[in-house]
């Protein structure tokens, strides 16, 4: 009771006197502000557009709120600096849902952006969970709701956009969400930047894998989290010992998700053919390389059928995944490859590559992923700045 009377204090009567004490000041037109939640340095998700602001001329400034670390206290603390700086800024961008953005009315010549941090609409979230075990009280959303004051929400396709609307709790306002694609996703567009992944593969390979690769393929295991963001743990059902049984022509890179803290087991007999990658390589730089994608529950489908390469579903517990948070889509209909219950039926596919209906992913991507094209950050900009 005590925490949720000083929540309604902070976020109804704190934060907004600061915010508006510090709109008292002009907006300087070329400031723009990037806010991570949880992270310490720059995401994947901001790289490109912070940089292209920051050849454009822009004063580009992150904010780092550390809300998974930090105690309380250090979050309302770093969130005033964040709306004091803000209230003279011409852009802000968010990658996360977070609630201090709902707790006060923003200028009307300060730009507030949602590019999100996953690309499609797989997993139900935000309104679309409410009072479900996986989601926030019903109540509390609409009393916080960090979504209220968006002028963009950036999507992947048209296809998802209702999604988005229903997810934030914006269908009274379908102008905010629009498919103009998903920055960070230019980078697979870009020559050199899948120079440099293979490039990054190979001193990878030089310096941590022992040179084991010697021309095998690479299978990608990218799993989503189980539980809730903090205790979140990795799947556990693949079994290696039958896995392994590919090794004379893959290698497997697991990479988990980044709430998951704890190492995936990989027990020594296995370290030729499978290696967990932390901060060798991006993910990025992950599907530029890899050959064949693992995965169960997550949005890197969605990244992935930019590469049209193969992709398994390994959704072992799919029905209960389905009871506590649920899909936008029919899981069974809506995945662009093979859904797989066991490790043996992972092999089984793989042992059989050669006939797996790579059309099915070029028309999933053509469907979901249609305005990712390489020319997604400028488009934002374009849009938002103009």
């Amino acid at each position: 009771m005590i925490r949720r009377i000083c929540k309604y204090i902070v976020f109804k009567m704190v934060y907004p006197l600061v915010y508006s004490l510090g709109r008292l000041r002009k907006v300087n037109a070329g400031k723009v502000l990037f806010v991570e939640n949880h992270g310490d340095h720059i995401s994947n998700d901001y790289q490109l557009m912070y940089d292209t602001l920051r050849q454009r001329g822009y004063e580009v400034k992150m904010h780092y709120l550390g809300m998974s670390t930090s105690s309380w206290g250090t979050i309302i603390q770093k969130t005033i600096a964040l709306l004091w700086d803000m209230s003279t800024a011409q852009c802000v961008f968010l990658n996360e849902s977070n609630s201090v953005f709902g707790a006060f009315t923003v200028r009307k010549s300060t730009k507030i952006v949602q590019l999100w941090h996953a690309c499609g609409a797989f997993k139900r979230w935000g309104f679309s969970v409410a009072d479900k075990s996986f989601g926030d009280d019903q109540k509390d959303l609409e009393r916080y709701s960090g979504h209220r004051n968006y002028d963009l929400v950036s999507v992947s396709g048209q296809a998802v956009c209702w999604a988005y609307e229903e997810a934030f709790g914006l269908q009274n306002r379908p102008d905010v969400v629009k498919a103009l694609g998903v920055s960070r996703t230019d980078v697979y567009f870009l020559k050199e930047r899948k120079q440099e992944a293979f490039e990054r593969l190979k001193q990878f390979d030089k310096e941590i894998f022992a040179s084991k690769l010697d021309g095998r393929k690479i299978i990608l295991y990218a799993p989503t989290f189980r539980g809730d963001i903090r205790g979140a743990k990795s799947p556990d059902k693949l079994d290696l010992q039958i896995l392994s049984r590919l090794a004379d022509h893959y290698v497997l890179f697991v990479k988990q998700h980044p709430f998951v803290k704890e190492q995936f087991p990989i027990a020594e007999e296995y370290k030729n053919f499978c290696v967990e990658i932390d901060k060798e390589l991006s993910v990025e730089e992950l599907l530029i390389v890899s050959d064949i994608c693992i995965t169960d529950y997550s949005s890197i489908v969605f990244e992935y059928s930019l590469m049209r390469r193969p992709m398994l579903f390994f959704a072992y517990d799919m029905e209960e995944y389905y009871d506590e948070r649920g899909f936008y889509y029919p899981y069974k209909e809506f995945v662009p490859g093979p859904v797989v219950r066991t490790t043996e039926e992972i092999v089984q596919q793989i042992e059989n590559i050669e006939t797996y209906d790579v059309a099915m992913v070029e028309s999933f991507c053509n469907r979901y992923m249609q305005s990712c094209d390489g020319h997604s950050t400028d488009r934002i900009l374009d849009y938002v700045l103009d």
